[in-house]
C-alpha cells in the first residue's frame, strides 16, 4: 500500500511537469515554424517593366485576334490590310535585305498553323 500511494504522489508530481513541458515544446516548434517561415526568402516582385511588357503582349495578342476576325468578316478590310502589309513589307525589305528570309520562314509558320488548325477542329 505505501509504494501505490508513493506512485500515486509520484505521477501527481510529475504528470504537470511532462504536460507543462510539452506545451512549453509545443509553443517552441511553432515559434521555430514562423522563424522559418520569416527567413524563407519570399518570391520576389516582379519588375515593374517586365509586368507591364507583359501586359502589353497580352493586349497586343488581343489585338491580333480581334483585328483576324474583323477582316474574316469583312472582304474588302481583308484586300485593303493585306496591300498594306505586302507594302510595308517592301519597305523594310528595301532597307534590311534579310528580312526577306525572316518573312518566307514567318509565312511558313503561321501556314502550318493554319494547317495543324484546321486539320485539328476536323
Amino acid at each position: 500500500m505505501m509504494k501505490r500511494m508513493q506512485r500515486m504522489l509520484l505521477a501527481a508530481l510529475v504528470l504537470p511537469g511532462v504536460a507543462a513541458m510539452s506545451s512549453v515544446r509545443a509553443e517552441e516548434a511553432a515559434a521555430v515554424k514562423v522563424a522559418a517561415a520569416e527567413a524563407a526568402p519570399k518570391p520576389a516582385e516582379k519588375n515593374p517593366v517586365a509586368r507591364l511588357r507583359g501586359k502589353l503582349l497580352y493586349k497586343k495578342g488581343q489585338i491580333r485576334k480581334l483585328e483576324r476576325a474583323a477582316a474574316e468578316v469583312n472582304v474588302a478590310l481583308k484586300s485593303k490590310v493585306d496591300d498594306l502589309e505586302q507594302e510595308r513589307r517592301a519597305q523594310y525589305i528595301a532597307a534590311e535585305p534579310k528580312l526577306v528570309e525572316l518573312y518566307a520562314e514567318q509565312d511558313a509558320l503561321e501556314e502550318e498553323i493554319k494547317r495543324l488548325s484546321a486539320a485539328r477542329t476536323k
